[in-house]
């Protein structure tokens, strides 16, 4: 079953590398406090907001095997959720203007998503039965009762699930100019899949 998403999340990181590592600190606290502000314009539940605490570290290059120190380096990463996905291009627009880093692992959802996929096993279960009912046909048997019903594959696990018609997506941010593995605007067609695996007794 094909749908059309109505969610996106998407992973915003701040990195900073400064001589001083409380200037790295300041600096990306200071640039997360300006996308903070962008997000609570758009996303009005505090749940679908998480930040990250900073994470400081010493920064080098490797340049002919010797480590070159650069200086202190300190990240922050917010995990947020936007539910009107019709927004998304004046939000990624609006976080741009701001000091991000990165958009990374850019995933869209649906918020049924749990009760689609319900839909869809019941599908699957059902076209199980068709298969079976037109095998017994071809050779002139009757279908008994049912024996088992399963998604799992004998000694297996579940082949189902939900799935995208494409990949995450990834917006590197370097002074501003796109890079990375490419970023897309549009929401991708979500897929969900299930497998029903049925046993039945054969009547002559």
């Amino acid at each position: 079953m094909k749908v059309v998403p109505d969610i996106v999340e998407l992973t915003l990181k701040v990195y900073n590398v400064r001589p001083a590592m409380k200037n790295a600190v300041a600096e990306t606290q200071a640039a997360i406090d300006q996308i903070l502000l962008v997000c609570h314009k758009y996303i009005h539940d505090n749940e679908d907001i998480k930040v990250s605490n900073v994470a400081t570290n010493k920064d080098y290059d490797y340049t002919r095997n010797k480590e070159i120190f650069n200086g202190y380096s300190a990240q922050q990463v917010l995990e947020v959720r936007l539910k009107d996905i019709r927004q998304i291009e004046k939000f990624t627009e609006d976080l741009l203007a701001t000091k991000i880093t990165s958009i990374e692992c850019v995933r869209y959802d649906h918020s049924r998503a749990d009760s689609i996929q319900r839909v869809v096993n019941l599908l699957a279960l059902t076209d199980a039965r068709k298969t079976a009912e037109n095998m017994c046909e071809k050779m002139h048997v009757t279908l008994g009762k049912t024996i088992y019903l399963s998604n799992y594959p004998p000694g297996g696990t579940p082949m189902g699930g939900m799935h995208t018609s494409g990949n995450e997506y990834e917006l590197n941010l370097y002074s501003k100019s796109f890079g990375g593995r490419g970023f897309k605007m549009t929401a991708e067609i979500l897929e969900f899949q299930d497998v029903a695996f049925a046993g039945f007794e054969i009547r002559q």
